[in-house]
């Protein structure tokens, strides 16, 4: 079990997760997170591929935000450090355009650690957000500064709980847009770690 600290955090995955059960007999396991969708580029968003109901991306600006709910966006789910800098306060913008926000870092620590490794309690709240905005049938902005970390989530949860090999789980990491040689080794490390 994992304890969630940020007060927030815990009230947004409570009431997700309320919303998940109340929707049905969707079984997590089964959910949909690779179906391929299409989501046009907009606003600084050069790259948006569209899994399930997440469009994986790097961070929005300010203009791009304002966009969001007119692209069809009912959560950002940011997986950036806590104390990474944005350069404004993207919560309260996006928040105030009526979209929800949640923020949880994949990496465990701090934007200034030298050793980088993925936060696996980080994993099971994603896969959790992720989970019950799927089954609200809600479409969720996952990114993180360049969309790297947040494509590496979807690996990090295809492989760790949907029972993906490792080439299969590589693979959608890649279509979610990961081409970072950094970051794909810090998630190889994590799969590897990983006991089956």
């Amino acid at each position: 079990m994992f304890k969630i600290v940020n007060p927030l955090l815990k009230t947004m995955i409570l009431v997700l997760c309320s919303v998940f059960l109340l929707s049905g007999t969707v079984n997590g396991q089964n959910a949909d997170l690779i179906t391929e969708k299409h989501q046009a580029p907009f606003g600084n968003l050069d790259k948006t591929p569209y899994l399930g109901n997440v469009v994986y991306s790097r961070q929005p600006d300010a203009a791009t935000i304002a966009m969001l709910k007119d692209q069809g966006f009912k959560m950002v789910l940011s997986v950036r450090y806590d104390d990474e800098p944005v350069g404004f306060d993207a919560r309260k913008l996006i928040e105030k355009n009526g979209i929800s926000f949640v923020q949880i870092s994949y990496l465990k620590g701090s934007i200034n650690d030298k050793e980088r490794s993925v936060d696996d309690d980080a994993v099971t709240q994603i896969k959790q957000v992720i989970e019950a905005a799927n089954a609200a049938n809600s479409k969720i902005l996952l990114h993180c500064a360049s969309g790297q970390r947040a494509a590496a989530t979807l690996g990090s949860i295809l492989y760790r709980d949907y029972g993906f090999s490792q080439q299969e789980a590589r693979k959608y990491v890649e279509k979610a847009g990961l081409t970072s040689k950094g970051t794909g080794a810090i998630y190889d490390k994590y799969i590897s770690s990983i006991k089956k």
